[in-house]
Order: structure tokens, then C-alpha cells, then sequence
């Protein structure tokens, strides 16, 4: 009978050994691919809801601009419109987002400043409240701000889209005649 050879059960153990460490590395290698998945399908769906809320903006404005002027410069008007939800409205993944929108005569016009100068709505859930009432119909400019706020994975999220809007459209004598626009023509020229 031949006696054992010790280095043969040497050289298997040395062998478990890089089998336990290459596996070692394979699972590491595994496990920090899942986590940088996990990390990309959470920006994805983050900048999916940033994306959604920007159109839910752009879509309340347009809204807005299509509407004769008495239907947006007068508070309880403007929320009929605002309980139409918009197109982009059902890609949110939030459906407790909550819509603020203001109405105000822009700085730049002056004028007389007594009386009411600005409104506000909210829209939360379908439901519009109008939080500060008003009539801006015989103004000739409007500068109106949409903010959408909701909740994301991580944490509350806000954006917000302005514009102004004119009586008489962007023309001549719609903004560029007045002193927001260009300033108008000295009298001498």
C-alpha cells in the first residue's frame, strides 16, 4: 500500500479557497449591479414625475391663453377652468398633488394700487377653492403663475411655469406698447 502524498490535499484545499473567494466576488459583483438598478429606476421614475408635472403645467397655461379674457381675469371664472383636469394630470404619480394659481396685475404697469390687484385658486383632488377672490377684468396685463406641488419617493417636489398675458394679445399695443415690453417711442421721433 502507497502512503498518502500530503501536497495533493494541500493543493485541494488552496483550490476551495480561490472557488470561495471567485465567488466571493461574484456575488459582490452581482449585488453592486443591483443596487445601481435599483438606483436607476429610481431616477428614472423621479424625472418621469418631473417630466408629467412640467406638462401638467404647460397644459393649465394653454388652457389659460385659449379662454377669452373675461374667463381668466375673474377669480370665480378661472375655477370652472381649473376643474378640468389636464392631459398629463393621470401621469403624476401622486394624486394628492396640489395646484396653486395666482393672478396679478404685473409692477411694471403702476397705476392706481388701491383695491384688489391679484387673486388665487388651489386645486387639490379635483376639489377648486378659491383662496382670494377678485376681478382683474379692466386690466390690460396679466402675469400669472401655475405651481404644482406633490409628493415623490423621497421627498415633497414643486415646480412652478409664469406667463403673462395681454388683452390685446402680444401686438403693438399689447405688450411692447406698454412698459413691460419695449418702451414706447419718445414723442419727438
Amino acid at each position: 500500500m502507497k502512503p498518502c502524498n500530503p501536497t495533493r490535499y494541500r493543493q485541494s484545499g488552496v483550490t476551495m479557497v480561490e472557488v470561495l473567494v471567485a465567488a466571493l466576488l461574484i456575488f459582490l459583483a452581482l449585488g453592486s449591479t443591483l443596487a445601481m438598478n435599483t438606483r436607476s429606476i429610481h431616477v428614472l421614475r423621479s424625472t418621469r414625475q418631473a417630466v408629467a408635472s412640467s406638462q401638467m403645467l404647460q397644459q393649465r397655461i394653454e388652457a389659460i391663453r385659449n379662454k377669452p379674457w373675461p374667463e381668466i381675469s375673474n377669480a370665480t371664472a378661472l375655477a370652472k377652468l381649473m376643474r378640468v383636469p389636464t392631459g398629463s394630470e393621470s401621469e403624476l404619480a401622486d394624486k394628492a398633488c396640489t395646484e396653486f394659481i395666482s393672478v396679478s396685475v404685473p409692477d411694471a404697469l403702476g397705476g392706481d394700487l388701491a383695491g384688489a390687484r391679484a387673486f388665487s385658486l388651489t386645486r387639490q383632488r379635483g376639489f377648486v377653492t378659491v383662496t382670494e377672490d377678485g376681478d382683474l377684468g379692466a386690466e390690460s396685463m396679466l402675469l400669472v403663475n401655475v405651481t404644482l406641488q406633490w409628493r415623490d419617493v423621497h421627498a415633497p417636489q414643486q415646480r412652478t411655469l409664469r406667463t403673462i398675458l395681454c388683452r390685446n394679445g402680444l401686438t403693438r399695443s399689447g405688450v411692447f406698447g406698454s412698459t413691460v415690453g419695449r418702451p414706447a417711442a419718445p414723442a419727438g421721433l
